[in-house]
């Protein structure tokens, strides 16, 4: 019996270090992309911190969604809902974020100044829409799959459990504006202390719009953006903000391109070395969704989705 025991013991300590990745108890943590991207492991020695501000530049995310709304940023220096710019940073009331698009919130067919300057509501709007599409979970998509709260058996996780997620909406839920809104949310992000700023969208070129990302680089804020989804070659057809640094002598923003399961570019994925970094899993993903009962959205997780 003794030499039995020995024996076990000699063997747990010679053995290679077996510990099992730490895994979240939510339902849908586990998808192959985390597994591909090491996450599992880096679980095992960090799973975020909310001492770090990450500023989601989209088409909004859902602040309040049970998933995310205890990762979101929320600005401490303004009082909500009081009518007054609490700590003069020239937006009023924006507790959650701000939302940069330029959009007919009264339907009367007329954009007033007040309406081209946004409002502190950067969710993705769900009254008065005629039919539910895919584009209105983008921003959530992305917000998720960075730091949707892990280990709180609701959905799935972030690949940061504990986060601080900034809200700042630029498009609206098609996806569709100019890039003037980006620019400003941009220093937004950059003046109210996010640490880094994820992109997720393209467009042409906006000499202010590069003197952003510049801007957010000085100040050592990290800047991530997507490549794009039209299959082109940026360093023929170059867009932006990925496209911002080419040509520079620095690395101002880190560009992501996509790719399958099988570990071959994704066939939507725009390419070229002059603007794309890094490439990352973006296909058959999965994360948390606009929610919103009432209004047809039921569903508070979602897979298959791509970009």
């Amino acid at each position: 019996m003794w030499k039995i025991i020995s024996f076990l013991i000699i063997i747990l300590l010679f053995a290679p270090n077996m510990v099992l990745a730490r895994l979240p108890n939510d339902s849908y943590a586990e998808q192959w992309g985390y597994k591909d991207a090491g996450v599992y492991e880096a679980w095992d020695k960090a799973i975020g911190s909310s001492d770090v501000v990450v500023a989601v530049i989209d088409n909004g995310f859902d602040t309040f969604h049970p998933d995310i709304y205890p990762n979101a940023w929320k600005n401490t220096d303004e009082i909500p809902d009081n009518g007054i710019d609490d700590d003069k940073n020239g937006y009023i009331d924006d507790a959650w974020g701000w939302d940069f698009s330029s959009r007919d919130a009264n339907h009367d067919g007329i954009l007033t100044d007040a309406e081209t300057e946004g409002n502190n509501d950067p969710r993705p709007w769900v009254i008065n829409r005629n039919n539910i599409d895919d584009d209105i979970h983008h921003g959530t998509l992305v917000a998720g799959i960075i730091g949707a709260v892990g280990d709180n058996n609701i959905a799935g996780a972030g690949i940061n459990w504990k986060v601080k997620l900034m809200n700042l909406k630029v498009l609206e839920i098609a996806g569709s504006g100019g890039l003037s809104p980006l620019t400003r949310a941009i220093y937004y992000a950059v003046d109210n202390g996010a640490n880094v700023i994820n992109i997720s969208l393209v467009g042409d070129v906006d000499t202010d719009e590069k003197q952003a990302v510049k801007y957010a680089y000085d100040k050592g804020v990290v800047v991530v953006a997507a490549a794009g989804n039209d299959r082109v070659a940026l360093n023929l057809s170059p867009v932006y903000p990925v496209c911002a640094d080419a040509g520079e002598a620095e690395d101002w923003i880190l560009g992501v391109s996509a790719i399958g399961k099988d570990h071959y570019l994704a066939p939507f994925s725009n390419i070229g070395s002059s603007c794309i970094d890094i490439t990352a899993p973006g296909m058959n993903v999965s994360s948390t969704m606009r929610y919103a009962p009432g209004y047809g959205l039921n569903k508070l997780y979602g897979d298959n989705w791509n970009g």
